[in-house]
C-alpha cells in the first residue's frame, strides 16, 4: 500500500473520529478529518482524497447530505466511499448505496475489518472484458 493514499474521515465523534484516524495513520495513510458533513464536502475540494470514511449521524449535514452533494457532482462522484455508522437499518444500507456509497460498516468495527474495508475501497477496479475477448470464449 503507498503511504500516499490520502484518506478523508467525516465523524462527528472525536473519541471514534481519532480511534479511526490513529488505525489509519498507523496503517500507513494519509489521514484528514472532517466534524460534520458541510466540513467533509470542503476538505474533499481542498484534499483531493482517494477515500472517504462517512458517518451518517452529523450535525449541519448528515451522511446522506453528504452522499447526495457527491453524487450530483461529476468531479466527485466517482470518489470511493465507505460508510462507517451505527445506523443498522436495511434502508440505510439501500439509501447508502444508492447514493454512491461502495461499501458500508456498522459500530462497532474492529481494527481488521476497517482496514480490510478501506484497503477494498482503493484497489483499482478490474476491467470488463472487451468484445472480442467475449467472442474467444
Amino acid at each position: 500500500m503507498s503511504p500516499s493514499r490520502r484518506i478523508l474521515v467525516a465523524e462527528d465523534d472525536s473519541g471514534v473520529r481519532d480511534l479511526i484516524r490513529t488505525r489509519l495513520n498507523a496503517a500507513g495513510f494519509d489521514t484528514h478529518t472532517a466534524v460534520n458533513g458541510v466540513e467533509a464536502l470542503l476538505r474533499i475540494g481542498e484534499l483531493k482524497p482517494d477515500a472517504l470514511v462517512l458517518d451518517i449521524n452529523m450535525p449541519e449535514m448528515d451522511g446522506f447530505g453528504v452522499l447526495e452533494a457527491l453524487k450530483d457532482n461529476p468531479a466527485r462522484a466517482r470518489l470511493p466511499v465507505l460508510v462507517l455508522t451505527a445506523r443498522h437499518a436495511a434502508e440505510d444500507v439501500r439509501r447508502a448505496v444508492g447514493l454512491g456509497a461502495k461499501d458500508y460498516l456498522t459500530k462497532p468495527f474492529n481494527d481488521a475489518q476497517l482496514l480490510a474495508r478501506v484497503a477494498r475501497l482503493l484497489r483499482p477496479p478490474i476491467p470488463a472484458p472487451a468484445a472480442a475477448d467475449i467472442l474467444m470464449l
